[in-house]
């Protein structure tokens, strides 16, 4: 398990890197608390509210950590929680804009208005989400003790998100006020709105204990 998520990381660095490559403004942060910091090529360091936010960058959330921000390209805006690490790219091109936001770890909240050309794309290593118009909430979960359970919790709080499973290549369309899970088994688990997480992992436990 552990050597076929290492290839699934590879080959993603090595499709999506040529996209980060480029270093321009795309967006700025409205709101930062507690520990949060960046790694790109223009700036590195503490994030504050205010700061412009560089395509490539690398966000990295504390345990109390917090920021939102808005894309300048789109009217799309984030959130980033505690103990979260995303990577943020926007392409541009003679129609528009379209972005991308790789998912490694922790919880995001998305929400996007007026798509008309391309959709907003979520990467994490068990999934692909993509959706216009909407508001999704999406987190993922590595846990070390089952690592067999690692999974990407998807709830839609408005609009139809595509979610593909990387592992399985399945395809879920999940409406709103949804949640599903999507597993590195290559497996999909609808559920009602969990309280916490670990619901979600007895939940999953269980689901592969009975075959």
């Amino acid at each position: 398990m552990y050597s076929r998520n290492l290839i699934l990381f590879f080959c993603y660095i090595f499709l999506v890197s040529p996209l980060f490559s480029r270093g321009e403004n795309i967006g700025f942060c409205l709101d930062v608390k507690g520990f949060v910091q960046r790694d790109g090529k223009i700036r590195n360091g503490v994030l504050r509210k205010g700061d412009p936010i560089y395509n490539g960058d690398k966000i990295i959330t504390g345990s109390n950590g917090f920021i939102s921000y808005a894309f300048i390209h789109e009217r799309t805006s984030a959130k980033i929680f505690e103990n979260s690490v995303v990577k943020i790219n926007t392409n541009m091109k003679n129609i528009g804009s379209f972005s991308k936001l790789a998912l490694f770890g922790g919880k995001v909240v998305i929400q996007s208005e007026e798509m008309e050309e391309e959709p907003f794309t979520i990467w994490s290593p068990s999934s692909t989400c993509k959706f216009q118009n909407g508001h999704i909430i999406i987190e993922y979960k590595n846990e070390l003790l089952y690592d067999n359970n690692s999974y990407c919790l998807f709830t839609v709080l408005n609009g139809v998100s595509e979610v593909k499973n990387n592992i399985s290549g399945n395809i879920m369309y999940v409406k709103k006020g949804r949640s599903v899970v999507s597993t590195m088994n290559g497996k999909f688990l609808e559920l009602e709105t969990f309280r916490n997480s670990n619901e979600i992992q007895k939940t999953l436990m269980i689901k592969e204990n009975v075959k």
